[in-house]
């Protein structure tokens, strides 16, 4: 939840009741952010059911695998994971919470909170459309001026 509250949409679909929105924003959002990596396994932790009738406890969606709280805190889950994980110090956690992130240090393993992320995640949206922009300008990409410019404003 804290990371998703750094993103202005997903924050408008929380504020809005939107949860199922919201989490689908972030499973977007951090499948463009980690688009190239493809080694790392990368699971994403919910507080609550998936939807109210849900018995689904984890799911994979591409190369995330999801995990469901249901009764109990994400944060449990989340330090449970880090328990289980024969190599902590090669994991790492995203999130604001303090207790949390005690726990990954105590283990080594690597933190990064959901404002650095957040920042990470900008700079690279920002290289990413400069990168973009320049091939335009350039003439090395088939897709118009009007493409780039819809993808910047257009949801």
């Amino acid at each position: 939840m804290n990371l998703m509250y750094k993103f202005p949409d997903l924050a408008f679909c929380l504020g809005e009741y939107r949860l199922q929105d919201a989490r689908d924003g972030l499973l977007l959002h951090l499948d463009r952010f980690y688009s190239e990596d493809q080694h790392s396994k990368i699971l994403v932790f919910f507080d609550g059911k998936k939807d109210l009738t849900s018995d689904c406890y984890s799911e994979d969606w591409g190369k995330f695998s999801i995990h469901y709280s249901h009764e109990k805190k994400a944060d449990e889950l989340i330090i449970g994971y880090l328990n289980l994980c024969p190599v902590p110090a090669q994991c790492l956690v995203v999130t604001t919470d303090k207790e949390i992130i005690r726990f990954a240090r105590r283990l080594r393993a690597k933190r990064m909170s959901s404002e650095e992320f957040y920042a990470e995640w900008l700079k690279r949206e920002a290289e990413e459309d400069e990168t973009e922009f320049n091939h335009l300008k350039e003439g090395l990409t088939p897709s118009s001026e009007t493409d780039y410019w819809e993808r910047q404003f257009l949801p």
